[in-house]
C-alpha cells in the first residue's frame, strides 16, 4: 500500500489551512521504496503548489522522481514503496484535505473523480478487450449519480421525438410525458442499471466528442487496438476528464506520439482546461513543451525540487546551475555551434545520494559548504523558489 495503514484511522476532522487559490499544495512530500538492494530515496522533501486553472510542469532528466511525484500525490505508490512524510493538501468541494491522511475509500472517491491522470503509453492502459466507449462509461458509472443524467436524456429524446410527430393521440402521450419528466427535474427518481448504462454510454460519446475524436459514436463501440495512438490517447484523455476533475496529471501524455499528434494533444488540454475549469500537472523532459503549454514550472533533480517559477521567470531568469544546464543543452535557431553544452556527470544512485546538495558532484560553483549541508529553500524573488547556496553563481556562469 502507498500509506500504512494506520493511517486509516487518523482524524480528518481536523482544521487544515490551504490558502483559497491553490488547488493542491503538496508539502515536504518523502517517499521511498525497500529494495533488496537498499532504500531507494526518490523523493526527499518535495514542495510544489498548483493554482486554480494553472498548468505546473514537472521537468528533469529522467529517474528524478517526476512520475514517483504524481503517483505519491495519488497515492498509488506500489509495494515496496511507501509516503513517509509530508503532506498533499487539497482543496476539495467541501474543503481542504490531507490526501495521505483520509482513508482509503475517502480516496477512492477522489482518485478519478477530483483527481485524474493520463499516463504516457497509449498502447499500454486501455484495457484491450473492452471498447472504448465502455470502459469510459464504467468510469462514469462509478464515480458519478447519472440519476438527472436519465431524465435529462429522456426530455431531450422525447422533444426531438415531439418535433417530428403529426399532432393525435401519440402526440398529446408524448407531450404529457415530456411534463411529467420535467416535472421530474429537480427530484429525479433512482434510475434501473439497464438506464443508467445507456447514460453513461452516452455520456461516454459526448466526452469523446469533447476531447475532439473524430466519429466520436463509431470509435466508442471499437476495441483500443483499432485506434491510432493519437485517437488512443485522445479516448484516455475522455476518460479521465469524463467526471470532470479539478486536476488532470499528464504524466509523459505525449511521449509516444509523433510530433504533429504531440501539437495537437497539447493544445487539446489547453483548451480543455479552460473549458472545464480544471487545472494540470504535465510530467515531461521536453522544455519546449513547457514554454508552450505551462504557467508554473518545478524543476526537479535526484527526488528533490531545486527551483520553483513562473515559466516566464524560468526560462529568462534561472538561477540554479542545474536548470541552466538543462536550458544551456538546448539548440537555439539563433546560434551555430559545433557542440552543445552538457550537464558533467551522471545521475547520482538514490540508495546512496550525495550528502549536502544532490547537484554538488555535478556543480562547477559547488563548495565545501554544499558537500556538507543540504540547501534551505529560499525565495529570491515573489514566487521564485530555489534550493543552492549560491543561486547567482548559476547566472554568473553564463555571462
Amino acid at each position: 500500500m502507498a500509506v500504512e495503514e494506520s493511517q486509516e484511522s487518523v482524524d480528518t476532522i481536523e482544521e487544515i489551512e490551504m490558502d483559497p487559490s491553490l488547488v493542491l499544495d503538496v508539502k515536504g512530500l518523502v517517499t521511498r521504496f525497500y529494495t533488496y538492494e537498499g532504500i531507494v530515496k526518490a523523493l526527499d522533501g518535495v514542495t510544489v503548489q498548483l493554482k486554480r486553472g494553472d498548468t505546473l510542469a514537472l521537468v528533469g532528466e529522467t529517474g528524478c522522481g517526476k512520475s514517483v511525484t504524481a503517483k505519491s500525490i495519488m497515492r498509488l505508490v506500489d509495494s515496496p514503496g511507501r509516503i513517509e512524510d509530508g503532506q498533499v493538501l487539497f482543496m476539495d468541494e467541501d474543503g481542504p484535505k490531507d490526501l495521505l491522511k483520509i482513508t482509503e475509500d475517502e480516496m477512492r472517491h477522489i482518485r478519478g473523480n477530483r483527481i485524474s491522470i493520463v499516463f504516457q503509453d497509449p498502447a499500454t492502459y486501455p484495457n484491450p478487450v473492452f471498447k472504448i466507449g465502455d470502459q469510459i462509461a464504467e468510469v462514469i458509472m462509478l464515480h458519478q449519480d447519472l440519476s438527472l443524467d436519465v431524465v435529462k436524456n429522456k426530455i431531450e429524446d422525447l422533444e426531438e421525438a415531439i418535433r417530428s410527430m403529426p399532432e393525435g393521440l401519440d402526440y398529446d402521450e408524448a407531450v404529457d410525458r415530456l411534463e411529467h419528466y420535467k416535472s421530474l427535474l429537480d427530484n429525479p427518481p433512482e434510475p434501473t442499471l439497464n438506464e443508467k448504462k445507456q447514460a453513461a454510454k452516452r455520456k461516454a460519446i459526448a466526452m469523446l466528442d469533447l476531447v475532439r475524436m473524430p466519429s466520436a459514436a463509431q470509435v466508442a463501440n471499437q476495441y483500443p487496438h483499432e485506434l491510432s495512438g493519437g485517437m488512443r490517447q485522445r479516448a484516455l484523455i475522455a476518460m479521465s476528464l469524463s467526471c470532470n476533475p479539478s486536476i488532470l496529471i499528464a504524466d509523459e501524455a505525449t511521449t509516444a506520439l509523433d510530433v504533429t499528434v504531440q501539437a495537437q494533444v497539447l493544445k487539446l488540454l489547453n483548451d480543455l482546461k479552460s473549458e472545464l475549469d480544471a487545472s494540470i500537472i504535465i510530467i515531461t523532459h521536453d522544455l519546449g513543451v513547457v514554454a508552450e503549454t505551462c504557467t508554473t514550472v518545478a524543476v526537479m533533480y535526484a527526488g528533490v525540487v531545486v527551483e520553483y517559477a513562473d515559466t516566464e521567470e524560468l526560462f529568462s531568469n534561472p538561477v540554479h546551475p542545474y536548470t541552466t544546464g538543462l536550458l544551456e543543452a538546448i539548440p537555439k535557431l539563433t546560434e551555430r555551434i559545433d557542440r552543445l553544452k552538457q550537464i558533467e556527470g551522471t545521475v547520482p544512485n538514490l540508495i546512496n545520494p550525495p550528502t549536502g546538495c544532490r547537484f554538488h558532484p555535478r556543480c562547477q560553483f559547488a563548495t565545501e559548504k554544499c558537500a556538507n549541508e543540504r540547501p534551505v529553500r529560499e525565495e529570491v524573488k515573489p514566487g521564485h523558489w530555489v534550493e543552492c547556496w549560491h543561486p547567482q553563481g548559476s547566472m554568473k556562469g553564463r555571462k
